[in-house]
């Protein structure tokens, strides 16, 4: 996991968040799959983590080793919901949509 210089600082204050809320385990799991996405069977791969514009979220970049140097696959979020965003509904600020309400992080791509 690459957390960008601009993204330390919120990165922190993001986990403070998480762990203040009880949240933490949710985060923390969220981010393990991340770091650890489609490894395996000879794919190196790594995350780059970015601050997002919606609250405790992130931008994320996945990249994928080939020819002995990192390049672009996808990118995503890790967006938090909750009453903020009526559990994912599309609306503000996090503008993402979940098929289920939740509270907590999810990965969108």
């Amino acid at each position: 996991m690459i957390i960008t210089e601009n993204c330390k600082e919120y990165f922190d204050k993001v986990v403070e968040f998480a762990k203040k809320t009880n949240k933490y385990d949710n985060l923390k799991e969220n981010l393990d799959y991340l770091d650890t996405y489609a490894q395996g069977n000879g794919n190196k791969t790594q995350c780059i983590l970015y601050k997002d514009f919606a609250p405790y979220s992130f931008e994320f970049q996945m990249q994928i080793k080939t020819n002995d140097k990192y390049e672009k696959w996808f990118n995503g979020g890790l967006i938090f919901h909750g009453s903020h965003d009526c559990g994912g509904d599309g609306g503000g600020p996090t503008f993402s949509v979940c098929l289920n309400p939740t509270d907590g992080w999810s990965i969108h791509t």
